[in-house]
């Protein structure tokens, strides 16, 4: 893709390539990165995943996009942004972000995902972002709450149309912005 890499003050996302393989089986692999979002990959499917994510982004058109994000002052690669699950029809994609446990609580989730969203917006043809994280996941709902993100399928919720016998139908804790509705804070005003 030709829009990336994206910068924040602290933060580069470049598209991953074959040199970070160490980085994302590291983040697949271990139990406390992995801790809300699943059980932690075996070496080996990590190898495979990370072989299969990279082949992804080759494809036209794309399917997913991962994006190593990196320390500028340091430049030390601190984790893995993605994009995926494109539709072209109702001009949306899903993103993701996960840190190496040095970087966490650094404020670097909002400061790169924030930077993410604007360059989505700013340079692809689409209009709703998208992330789904575990419940009790509370760094990442702050995160989203912060960039002014809704709970997603909102209004269906409203009339119960999300709601089956007490459940959640198929929506899991997911939570997106729109285009129309994003106002970036002044710090994203000028990512590039």
């Amino acid at each position: 893709m030709h829009v990336f890499p994206v910068e924040t003050d602290r933060l580069r996302m470049r598209p991953m390539a074959a040199a970070d393989a160490a980085l994302y089986e590291h983040l697949y692999t271990d139990a406390e990165t992995m801790r809300f979002i699943g059980a932690p990959l075996a070496p080996e499917r990590a190898a495979r995943s990370f072989r299969i994510a990279l082949a992804g982004m080759q494809r036209e058109p794309i399917e997913r996009l991962f994006l190593t994000v990196i320390e500028k002052s340091s430049q030390t690669d601190v984790g893995i942004c993605s994009l995926q699950d494109f539709d072209t029809v109702n001009r949306s994609v899903q993103g993701g972000i996960m840190f190496i446990q040095s970087a966490r609580a650094q404020g670097y989730c909002k400061e790169g995902f924030g930077g993410l969203v604007h360059h989505v917006f700013t340079h692809l043809p689409v209009d709703e972002l998208w992330v789904q994280f575990a419940i009790d996941h509370v760094a990442v709902h702050r995160t989203v709450l912060g960039l002014g993100f809704a709970r997603r399928g909102s209004e269906a919720a409203a009339d119960g149309a999300c709601q089956r016998n007490g459940q959640e139908d198929g929506q899991g804790n997911a939570w997106s912005i729109r285009r129309d509705s994003w106002s970036p804070p002044p710090a994203f005003r000028n990512v590039r």
